[in-house]
């Protein structure tokens, strides 16, 4: 038992230092030596709890967004269904992520470097699945890939137009073009999809989880 323990608290040690080096300098400037240094561990001690680091930064993307999942249940007066509270959770997700120069720097820095895309992507399909269990909509693993792939790659390549000064939006608006493309590749209904990011955003708006942190 204390032995687990100390495991959990070595590899929430390295976690923790990894986002304040990334959100001080990024991911290209951030080496996993810098990040043993900081967290004061031999460089052995990184990579047996994180084989490179890529891993990280699906650790860090999971926790975050699973936390938030978490929140969402557990703040909103509505009772919601799966779309609503995958809605929900996604424009927090975008919010936090755009509105913060640092963190929307990693974020454009793992795009670019496709970091464990195919993990993300992985994920995703996880989540679509439920939600079209959810309106009994007839799919196959085929469906699944191309609607993961397809929202993938549209909203890398938002971002990346935005992040670089040519796509003239707000954050706000590409967080709803991001969801909203997510939905429509679920053939959700356009007056759901609608009404759903429309509280989405008013749920974002008046409650705002300070304590959950992206990176710090």
């Amino acid at each position: 038992m204390a032995k687990s323990r100390k495991g959990a608290l070595t590899k929430r040690n390295i976690i923790t230092s990894a986002k304040q080096l990334f959100y001080e300098h990024g991911y290209n400037k951030t080496g996993v030596q810098d990040i043993a240094d900081y967290a004061n561990v031999k460089l052995g001690t990184i990579t047996y709890y994180f084989k490179r680091k890529d891993d990280m930064i699906s650790d860090i993307y999971n926790t975050f967004f699973m936390a938030l999942y978490d929140y969402v249940s557990e703040t909103s007066d509505r009772d919601l269904n799966l779309i609503t509270k995958y809605a929900y959770t996604l424009v927090l997700y975008y919010d936090l992520i755009l509105t913060d120069p640092h963190n929307a720097l990693l974020y454009y820095e793992v795009l670019v470097k496709d970091v464990d895309g195919g993990g993300r992507v992985s994920i995703t399909k996880t989540l679509n699945r439920s939600c079209l269990d959810f309106l009994n909509k007839t799919y196959d693993e085929d469906d699944l890939e191309v609607i993961a792939l397809s929202e993938f790659g549209a909203r890398k390549e938002m971002f990346m137009r935005y992040y670089e000064r040519e796509f003239k939006v707000t954050s706000s608006q590409l967080v709803r073009y991001f969801v909203r493309n997510l939905l429509r590749l679920m053939d959700i209904d356009g007056d759901m999809i609608n009404n759903t990011l429309d509280q989405a955003f008013v749920f974002s708006m008046e409650n705002r989880p300070n304590h959950i942190k992206f990176l710090v």
